[in-house]
């Protein structure tokens, strides 16, 4: 006959085995945790960390194509800061270049969007229609502007002329005032389809109880979308211009593409004027430091921005 097992005896090894199976399974979630972020972290390594430091390196050096670099410490940025007559031209045209270009797609995409939330004849089709800005290629769209805005070709001249509204034509892209004009145009009939199809999607989200609510409370149109519309779609607007402030101040291919940095410096941008004193004048440590000095403003201005996405509605 086996001997009778005492009743805590039992109870103790149910016990053990029950701690033993959780501390096993709160290991293996772990360890699966682990193994799951590791190649998260490598990919931010590799395309984010890496690119970085190898900036930072480079413009503390004296550069060249094809020549070893000499360490120089911050003479590039002491350079550009006392004797580079640009960099202030540059920095002017970036931040107006920015601001004026988000100022107009978020004022495009919300009445895009609110146009098309409506019940209106055809509303599919011109929801499909309004996104071809945002999927052409940026190639495409600024060769398609620089005809656009050409002096003598030009079908905006053509247009002003036809009309009576000028007598000569413009300048365009050869004045430095209607140059940035030109190009905030351009960037924002790109990007402001990308607001739209956001905010559109960020209106259906909301209850149409408020909307009826309000209405039968005695609110105009306006006072709805000031009380009810803009409210709600906070979260949303502040993320997307964060995006596009970040895309439009590392903004490349419409300007290089439209006027080149041109006439003479006006339309310039940190990222154009990088690449004309990196690839066009040789001096690739100069025009890392260059790149990297408008750099601080962004962290600034995503940490000025950012608690406004995680306040509590």
């Amino acid at each position: 006959m086996k001997a009778a097992r005492h009743p805590r005896l039992d109870r103790r090894v149910r016990f053990a085995s029950l701690l033993s199976f959780s501390v096993s399974r709160r290991f293996d979630r772990s360890t699966l945790g682990i193994l799951l972020v590791v190649p998260l972290l490598a990919v931010l390594l590799g395309l984010v960390a890496y690119p970085m430091l190898s900036a930072v390196l480079l413009s503390l050096q004296a550069k060249s194509a094809g020549v070893p670099g000499q360490f120089i410490g911050l003479a590039n940025y002491i350079a550009l800061f006392t004797r580079d007559s640009v960099i202030l031209e540059v920095f002017g045209n970036t931040i107006l270049y920015a601001l004026a270009s988000v100022i107009l797609k978020v004022i495009g995409g919300l009445a895009m969007a609110l146009v098309l939330n409506e019940a209106l004849l055809g509303r599919n089709f011109f929801r499909g229609w309004l996104l071809l800005p945002w999927i052409v290629p940026t190639l495409v769209s600024a060769l398609t502007f620089r005809w656009m805005f050409d002096q003598t070709g030009g079908v905006i001249n053509f247009i002003l002329s036809g009309l009576g509204l000028v007598s000569m034509p413009l300048g365009w892209l050869a004045t430095p005032e209607l140059a940035r004009l030109s190009l905030i145009l351009a960037n924002a009939w790109r990007g402001f389809a990308f607001f739209g199809v956001t905010l559109l999607a960020g209106l259906q989200s909301i209850p149409l109880e408020l909307y009826e609510a309000a209405e039968i409370d005695g609110a105009g149109v306006w006072q709805r979308i000031w009380r009810i519309t803009l409210p709600s779609l906070e979260p949303i607007l502040w993320t997307i211009v964060i995006l596009s402030t970040i895309w439009t101040f590392n903004d490349f291919t419409m300007v290089w593409i439209m006027t080149a940095g041109g006439p003479s410096y006006s339309t310039h941008l940190f990222a154009t004027y990088a690449y004309q004193i990196g690839f066009v004048g040789n001096q690739l440590g100069y025009a890392a430091a260059v790149s990297l000095v408008g750099t601080p403003l962004m962290v600034a201005l995503i940490a000025v921005l950012a608690p406004r996405m995680w306040k509590e509605e």
